[in-house]
């Protein structure tokens, strides 16, 4: 399939990482591309270095489920399942980067964290409510909750369903887009302070992104893929839907990203492989096998560096210990980039030592087993022998009072005289530890 510009080189799978011992529930990269972060189920968050063959950076164990994590700069926002926001300095010295602090502490789990294009405002989802943060004075402050969505009419049942807030994203610096699960799509103004136009759902809403000149939005509606709206200043108006249908009875909320640029967009799926769809028809242009057909892929992560190079992570879930994290790479067609390069460097040199200290390893297990062997089947130590070797390790001991030699009984009837080397080797040891004994008395007296 040839692809129109800039999707004319597919994504290429780079490798792999498999730290995580549980569920991914989210992946970030930092700016320039050299970290990412990951929370997840393990109650671990965990930073890598793409530089240094995916080698773990730096992590943190907390006391509950971590659930979202977002860059600025060279802070690490961390939210978990107890609601809390803290946050992490893991690039500081090693003194300094064990330093953390909970910024807000809510009543319900962290959905997401979104910073505006200038890094100065936070927006974060938290169950029904959306939370609006601001640093001045290089200290964050919580400034207030933006009002909840007011109903769109009764339901069949005549009761409304719980408001879920699931992604928030800054349109400019006067107004921002917000989703809810069953509430659908709403403006907000913050200079009036007022949720200044909706729009009803016509499916369940479990994750929305934004494109980067804000004027496309796409969703994944829970059960059949993705929904593609357009946006304006006047509307969100739906475009049409990219099926991937999930198995009856999961309804998982996957992930959702644009990437290359607006041009595509990246789907987490219920059938091990990350599908990437082309922005303006909605198309499925290539499929990246994750894992297994029945995985989940629950995290994605998306950075473009300069040079044109650009990476994808994807994280899964209901793998048990067998979770892991997988990088993949779209670079210019001139060849591997100088980043790839490093990293594939330093992937081998972390192989290799590996398996050089396991074979150092099993080396010396060898070693000591067949000089365990050789002592145990050699001839019986001799009496001189073990003088000597006394004399090496105590020189200033007073010898003790010489007892008579243990003259060895002839071999019994039906003894091998294998045994009977086991027998007279055993009586030896015996003397030895009690010459061994006395020695250390003498000179503890």
């Amino acid at each position: 399939m040839v692809l129109s510009e800039p999707l004319n080189a597919p994504y290429a799978r780079l490798g792999a990482i498999d730290a995580p011992t549980d569920t991914v529930n989210a992946l970030a990269f930092s700016v320039d591309g050299r970290l990412l972060a990951s929370a997840g189920d393990d109650r671990r968050v965990r930073v890598y270095d793409m530089d240094r063959g995916f080698s773990t950076f730096w992590e943190h164990e907390g006391s509950c489920v971590f659930t979202a994590v977002a860059w600025r700069d060279s802070v690490l926002f961390v939210g978990n399942m107890d609601g809390e926001i803290i946050t992490f300095h893991p690039t500081k010295k090693w003194i300094y980067r064990r330093k953390s602090e909970v910024l807000y502490k809510t009543n319900t789990p962290i959905e997401c964290l979104e910073f505006d294009k200038h890094g100065n405002r936070l927006l974060v989802c938290s169950g029904a409510d959306v939370l609006l943060f601001k640093n001045s004075s290089r200290k964050w402050h919580y400034q207030d909750h933006l009002p909840r969505p007011g109903p769109f009419g009764e339901t069949e049942n005549y009761s409304r369903p719980p408001i879920l807030a699931t992604g928030a994203y800054f349109l400019g610096d006067d107004d921002c887009l917000l989703a809810y699960l069953h509430d659908g799509f709403w403006k907000f103004k913050f200079d009036a302070w007022e949720n200044c136009r909706s729009w009803g759902p016509e499916e369940k809403i479990a994750a929305m992104a934004k494109s980067p000149d804000s004027t496309a939005v796409v969703t994944t509606n829970i059960s059949n893929g993705l929904s593609w709206f357009r946006s304006t200043p006047e509307n969100v108006k739906k475009m049409g839907t990219s099926v991937d249908v999930q198995p009856r009875l999961q309804n998982i909320p996957l992930p959702v990203l644009f990437i290359n640029k607006g041009q595509a967009t990246i789907m987490g799926t219920t059938k091990g492989y990350v599908a990437i769809f082309e922005a303006k028809r909605g198309k499925r242009i290539q499929a990246l096998k994750h894992g297994e057909d029945e995985i989940w892929v629950t995290a994605l992560a998306y950075v473009e560096l300069a040079g044109r190079r650009r990476m994808i992570a994807s994280g899964e879930g209901n793998c048990g210990q067998r979770t892991r994290i997988v990088i993949w790479t779209q670079d210019e067609a001139n060849g591997p980039s100088k980043h790839q390069k490093i990293s594939k460097f330093w992937g081998v040199l972390t192989r290799f030592i590996k398996f050089t200290t396991a074979v150092g390893h099993m080396v010396l297990i060898l070693m000591g087993v067949i000089f365990a062997l050789s002592w145990l089947f050699s001839a019986q130590w001799r009496e001189r022998e073990s003088a000597n070797f006394l004399q090496y390790f105590g020189r200033s001991f007073i010898p003790p009072p010489t007892t008579p030699p243990v003259v060895p009984s002839a071999t019994p009837t039906g003894q091998s005289p294998s045994l009977t080397k086991l027998k007279e080797l055993l009586i030896s040891l015996e003397d030895l530890l009690v010459r061994v004994g006395l020695s250390i008395g003498i000179q503890t007296n």
